[in-house]
């Protein structure tokens, strides 16, 4: 005789501490029963159903109060949410788990886990009796055979219909996920997948000022502001694992006064409320806001980057939030930028980070208790020379997805090292965030132009025009001796390289074809036949000099650092530079300018350097410290002469006959203004439009002091993307 069993299927919701079977009809905490009347369990079943989406007071009413039961709906819905809030120690006013939707319903607002359990059919046919007298042998039939055939044939066909059966993946769906004015970036989408956390500049702040993080559900226009702090730009926002709380990194914007913006990582409740520090950092700016800090989903611990204390160099650091002690997991090469951009693994053992080195950018992984480092990609072989903002990894933990020039896939183990473009999803992908079958990222753009400052006198300056434009980054401007011509570096082809124009902006040529090279910062010889510049076509920055009417470019270091920001002497005759080689921090050096040995010139830090008129004083500016410094040239101390620009704005700056030109970016506008050398004053010459460019050689003054070049950022906007079924 046949026999069939059937388990009946039913579903597991687990969040937090918690888990509630709906058909044992029984809540738990860690594992221990917690006791829960009927109608507060049918609430709670139906808010985790719809975890993230509103569940609305009608939709209740229908479902768990028909129109036939005689009791007051609205108390015995108030009391349900009452006893639900007690079971699972949660606030109201700053809810975990179930929030109020004033006057529509609820929203469940942690981490759901619904396991699958599927209907288990089991057939059989009862075991067979040994021939026994008292029954009678049945006469097997001719029907019965082929009964059996079908049956036999039917459990062949069965499992191939299923696999048949079995939809493909669905196709992955780009949509817009913000689209406000301004800048919108770092996006991190919620424990449920409901919401998004990011940080955004807000519709009315001017380029590179301050910015906010912000939190917005999913399918909704309006956004709920969690930060606002004048002055701040908080960035890199992460959800705590029971989405109760986001946890963000904040920095002082260069226009904040002195001690009214706490440097650090801070917490806030992810509905709003008061913040607090954690812990307090050691940042530069322009390095630092491309970078998370991420939140571990076992919710132990926090991870970020930062630069140890007296180093130059980043390097990754959890934190513990039990205690709020950090402690540093990662030591990167000392000649190296560092260790930036972190993202933990889905089980929480992992931490996936990029390390930047002369030999260009890699991805690293470490086990989240410290430990071995264990490189998974070979930059220049296996990155195809991209640029990479931002990693994540999948929800499987089995691939990490990288961010930058578009979107990027590899091995999360190594064992398939080479990169794999993510294809059909956007050519340009900041700081990439997977949770579920979800992905999120930013899409920036921006616009830098040259302007050409006519000055009748040291501090009479006329109208500035644009000199230099294009829809892509046109920068690192300077004026041929002659003043005939400009030489700047110009992304328009889709790779930064050096162009050359008339000093009128006419006829622009393209003098150097280094893709994937960065080329920057050119600066024409004294003979204004050829002209210097950096760039990284092997990974460290080099020097190479090309002839101002183009033609091959010529390496002239060699040296296993980076060189960088090239400028030549009064005469002509020597190359200052700076470079870490030696061991970490940036040194002004300078070389015979046909090349040959390098001396080192300052021992304290230099970046960017421009000898006086007079050939008396070298000036230079410090890669993470404001100011201007100077260094007699026939030997002795160096000593500070004003404290512009800001770190970041190294380039800004230009020597005259009888004082310094410099950019104050602490103004509401970016202002140049001039320091007389005998008078000691200051004077403001112009204000600019917009934003400086951080990280440019910035300005440049004519040989004859009668007009300066300067790169002003006039568009940066970003908004946000979703992928929807992303796999």
């Amino acid at each position: 005789m046949a026999s069939s069993h059937v388990s009946k299927s039913h579903r597991v919701f687990r969040f937090g501490p918690f888990e509630l079977s709906e058909r044992e009809g029984e809540l738990r905490k860690n594992g221990a029963q917690i006791r829960l009347q009927d109608q507060p369990l049918c609430v709670l079943v139906e808010l985790l159903a719809n975890a993230g989406r509103m569940v609305t007071r009608e939709d209740l009413q229908q479902k768990l109060w028909p129109g036939d039961t005689f009791v007051d709906f609205d108390v015995g819905l108030n009391t349900a949410i009452r006893k639900l809030r007690q079971a699972l120690g949660d606030d109201a006013d700053n809810p975990r788990y179930i929030e109020t939707l004033a006057k529509r319903g609820y929203r469940f607002i942690g981490m759901v886990e619904i396991p699958t359990v599927t209907l288990s059919v089991t057939a059989g046919i009862a075991p067979s009796s040994e021939a026994n007298p008292s029954h009678p042998r049945r006469r097997v039939r001719p029907w019965m055979l082929i009964m059996a055939s079908l049956v036999i044939a039917v459990a062949a066909i069965v499992p191939f219909v299923r696999r048949q059966a079995v939809p493909a993946p669905k196709q992955p769906r780009l949509v817009p996920l913000t689209t406000y004015t301004g800048r919108e970036y770092e996006p991190a989408l919620a424990p449920d997948g409901n919401r998004v956390a990011f940080a955004w500049s807000g519709p009315d702040v001017s380029i590179g000022r301050t910015a906010s993080i912000y939190i917005k559900q999913i399918g909704e226009e309006q956004a709920l502001r969690l930060t606002s702090v004048p002055g701040a730009i908080d960035f890199g926002p992460d959800w705590s694992p029971d989405g109760a709380y986001i946890v963000f990194g904040r920095f002082p914007a260069p226009t904040a006064a002195p001690g009214t913006v706490e440097e650090g990582i801070y917490m806030v409740p992810a509905m709003g409320g008061a913040e607090r520090r954690v812990h307090r950092t050691n940042w530069t700016l322009s390095s630092i806001v491309d970078s998370r800090v991420v939140w571990a989903t076992d919710g132990r611990t926090i991870a970020f980057s930062d630069r140890p204390v007296g180093q130059s160099y980043y390097a990754v650091f959890v934190l513990d939030v039990a205690t709020l002690s950090a402690r540093q997991i990662t030591v990167p090469p000392e000649s190296s930028f560092g260790d930036m951009q972190v993202a933990f693994s889905p089980d929480a053992r992992t931490l996936a980070f990029l390390r930047y080195t002369k030999d260009g950018t890699d991805v690293y992984v470490i086990p989240a208790a410290a430990g071995s480092e264990r490189r998974l990609t070979l930059g220049s072989r296996d990155l195809a020379g991209q640029t990479v903002v931002g990693l994540a990894y999948t929800s499987d933990g089995h691939d990490i997805i990288l961010g930058g020039d578009g979107l990027w896939r590899i091995h999360a183990t190594g064992k398939a090292k080479r990169a794999e473009p993510v294809r059909g999803l956007g050519l340009t992908a900041f700081n990439p965030y997977i949770r579920g079958n979800r992905l999120a990222y930013a899409v920036p753009t921006w616009d830098s132009n040259v302007y050409l400052l006519p000055l009748k006198g040291e501090t009479d300056a006329g109208e500035p025009t644009k000199l230099i434009a294009s829809t892509s980054e046109d920068e690192d401007a300077q004026l041929s001796p002659d003043g005939r011509l400009v030489v700047f570096v110009s992304g328009r082809t889709g790779a930064a390289e050096i162009w050359r124009a008339n000093s009128d902006g006419s006829n622009p040529m393209q003098l150097t074809f280094l893709p994937d090279s960065n080329c920057s910062m050119p600066r024409w010889s004294a003979s204004g036949r050829e002209i210097v510049f950096n760039a990284g076509p092997h990974g460290n920055s080099d020097l190479f000099v090309i002839s101002a009417e183009g033609g091959p470019p010529r390496q002239i270091t060699t040296d296993s650092g980076n060189e960088a920001a090239p400028n030549y002497s009064r005469d002509g005759r020597w190359l200052y530079f700076t470079s870490d080689r030696g061991g970490g921090s940036w040194n002004i050096w300078k070389m015979p300018a046909q090349g040959g040995p390098a001396s080192q010139v300052t021992r304290n830090g230099g970046f960017f350097a421009s000898e006086s008129s007079d050939g008396q004083y070298l000036y230079y500016a410090k890669y993470d410290a404001p100011g201007l410094w100077r260094l007699p040239l026939s030997g002795g101390s160096e000593e500070k002469v004003i404290d512009f620009p800001a770190p970041d704005f190294f380039g800004y700056w230009a020597l005259g006959a009888n004082g310094i030109y410099y950019l104050d970016v602490a103004a509401p506008r970016p202002r140049i203004r001039f320091r007389n050398f005998r008078t000691g004053r200051d004077s403001v010459v112009r204000v600019m439009s917009s934003a400086a460019r951080i990280g440019s050689s910035g300005m440049s003054l004519s040989s004859d002091g009668t007009a300066m070049v300067f790169a002003q950022l006039d568009q940066f906007t970003s908004d946000l993307m979703l992928v929807e079924d992303f796999h």
